[in-house]
């Protein structure tokens, strides 16, 4: 360990908590590398000193930065940076769509040591029963109810991420057997591929409905609905994200999710509702299972709010399906790992779950902030937080500025595989903030709105 020298002590601006606008400047610097691995902060008094600030935000703050993984309090020699800043080459990746990385190997280590003692060769030579063991679920329960949305642990059924659970509805709902028919899906006009691609594969049809900068627009949906009844269909499910959605970053306000939920009640709708990104923001609005929970298969998960590792998805479905989607995660695979389970209880229990969850809002507020500032009008909303924006343009000027993006060394992510429909005349490109360093991030930006002023993407 040694002695930080090059640290310039500083408050972020705004209306916060000072101990917050210390933790916001301090937690800013340790991601960007400004203050390395290893390196000492300032004692607690000299601190609050330069700052002008009393002893107690200093002490609260550092308390914030260590559960959030980012420094280490060593009795009798004071405090360390415990986070290694990555240092990535090659291409920058804005295809992957991932939270910034929070979790220090610190924080790994010891949830990992601790989570050990929990694990027996009981539960590993054990399936556990349909839907995941009940203190599994309760953990679940208890993380989602820290975003503000209250349910039952015995109704939730576990499965491998979000993208499991959403295909798993989708089996179920269309008998879940060979030669079952398989269901509509109406959906976004553009939405996340792993959705599509599991659509398609099992053969249900997906149709596209416009959207706005509130998300799907309620008028259009009611349209193609009353369509597809006039043609005698089978059953329509509707899968929709209403926050952040995938990839337009689109949020429904609250008064559009009741108009969705009035359309699918008048048309006797399944919903299938994508509340992923949901759990990394401050809920301002009811999530649809608030609204109509006869309807609605509630999808979460831990990988897009905490770390993509944590693949544990959360599945509510209306209590008379609740057996069926645990026969149909099974049916797609053996039940979720108990140790990823044992890992986010450790993770939740102690605080650190929430505390890295603070953490993904503010530096996705901050990536977001930056892609507002260098890509301006030509974003189709400007989100405040998360971590994707979108581009929209006609599906073949995306294609254009994909490929010259990729010959520039920046990825972004294949704008075909988000069309509802392949020959449809809209689409975009999404653009992936949470990957990259913020360094990176500004390059791969600048050099994106660079293509978008040049022939190239013309």
């Amino acid at each position: 360990m040694r002695v930080s020298s090059g640290w310039s002590p500083r408050l972020v601006a705004g209306t916060a908590t000072t101990s917050e606008r210390l933790v916001t400047a301090l937690a800013e610097d340790i991601l960007d590398g400004v203050v390395a691995e290893g390196e000492r902060l300032p004692p607690h008094r000299a601190l609050a000193e330069q700052l002008d600030v009393a002893v107690g935000t200093v002490t609260k703050a550092y308390a914030e930065l260590a559960l959030r993984g980012l420094v280490r309090g060593s009795h009798g020699r004071g405090t360390f940076v415990s986070y290694r800043a990555e240092q990535q080459t090659g291409s920058i990746d804005l295809a992957m769509n991932m939270p910034p990385r929070m979790l220090s190997d610190d924080v790994i280590g010891e949830a990992l040591a601790a989570s050990a003692h929990r694990v027996d060769a009981e539960v590993l030579s054990a399936c556990g029963p349909p839907g995941g063991r009940l203190e599994y679920r309760r953990s679940a329960a208890a993380w989602i109810a820290a975003s503000g949305l209250d349910l039952v642990a015995e109704d939730l059924v576990l499965a491998h991420g979000a993208q499991q659970g959403i295909a798993a509805v989708l089996m179920a709902l269309s008998g879940g057997a060979p030669g079952a028919r398989p269901v509509p899906v109406f959906t976004e006009e553009v939405t996340f591929h792993g959705a599509l691609s599991y659509a398609r594969l099992a053969g249900h049809r997906v149709h596209g409905v416009a959207v706005d900068r509130q998300g799907m627009r309620p008028d259009l949906l009611d349209r193609a609905l009353r369509e597809h009844a006039r043609a005698g269909g089978p059953r329509p499910v509707l899968y929709v994200t209403p926050t952040l959605q995938n990839p337009t970053a689109a949020t429904m306000c609250a008064s559009r999710r009741r108009e969705i939920v009035r359309i699918a009640r008048l048309h006797d709708v399944f919903i299938i509702e994508d509340d992923v990104y949901a759990l990394s923001e401050e809920r301002t609005a009811p999530a649809l299972v608030s609204l109509a929970p006869e309807r609605t298969f509630h999808v979460s998960s831990a990988s897009k709010a905490l770390s993509p590792a944590i693949r544990v998805g959360m599945v509510k479905p209306p209590c008379a399906f609740r057996s069926r989607i645990a026969d149909a995660v099974r049916a797609l695979g053996l039940p979720v790992s108990p140790l990823i389970c044992v890992l986010l209880d450790e993770l939740v229990s102690a605080g650190i779950a929430g505390a890295v969850r603070a953490s993904i809002r503010d530096e996705g507020a901050r990536r977001t902030a930056l892609a507002r500032d260098l890509l301006g009008p030509a974003l189709f909303v400007a989100p405040a937080s998360g971590y994707h924006v979108y581009l929209p343009m006609p599906p073949e000027r995306a294609r254009v500025l994909a490929r010259a993006a990729d010959a520039a060394g920046v990825l972004v992510t294949d704008p075909d595989s988000m069309l509802a429909d392949p020959g449809q005349r809209v689409g975009g490109v999404r653009l992936s903030l949470g990957a990259p360093t913020m360094a990176e991030l500004g390059r791969g930006l600048s050099t994106v709105s660079g293509l978008l002023r040049s022939d190239l993407a013309a």
